[in-house]
């Protein structure tokens, strides 16, 4: 069984769009940028201070209660993530944390929070 002539060409050509199509899709997705997040007692050196920043599992659309560690540990850091890229950062050094999430005690929030200062490093 063969296929038409004109039907191969249209055939081809449908090929191509969707081709087309697919390759902008891919570039219109933003670009992941990676945020390196630093603990202890000094920052980065050499590195421009751009502000604070604070990350907290408060944050997100869940109920806290609800959440385990794990999800609310991560909500905290990408929250953390987040604002560092809001002020044009790609390092966050952590300064202070609070975790009251780690534990089931009645009648106390489990949150986490993170607070830093996020600086844009060369």
């Amino acid at each position: 069984m063969s296929i038409p002539k004109d039907l191969q060409f249209l055939m081809g050509k449908i090929a191509l769009v969707l081709f087309v199509l697919h390759c902008a899709e891919i570039s219109a997705q933003p670009e992941v940028k990676s945020i390196m997040i630093q603990v202890g007692e000094e920052g980065p050196s050499g590195c421009q201070l751009l502000g604070k920043v604070k990350g907290s599992s408060k944050d997100s659309q869940k109920n806290e209660d609800d959440m385990p560690y794990m999800e609310r540990l991560m909500t905290a850091r990408n929250q953390l993530r987040n604002e560092t890229l809001k002020l044009g950062g790609n390092t966050v050094h952590i300064i202070r944390s609070n975790n009251t999430g780690t534990f089931e005690i009645p009648g106390v929030d489990k949150e986490i929070i993170y607070i830093g200062n996020a600086y844009l490093c060369e």
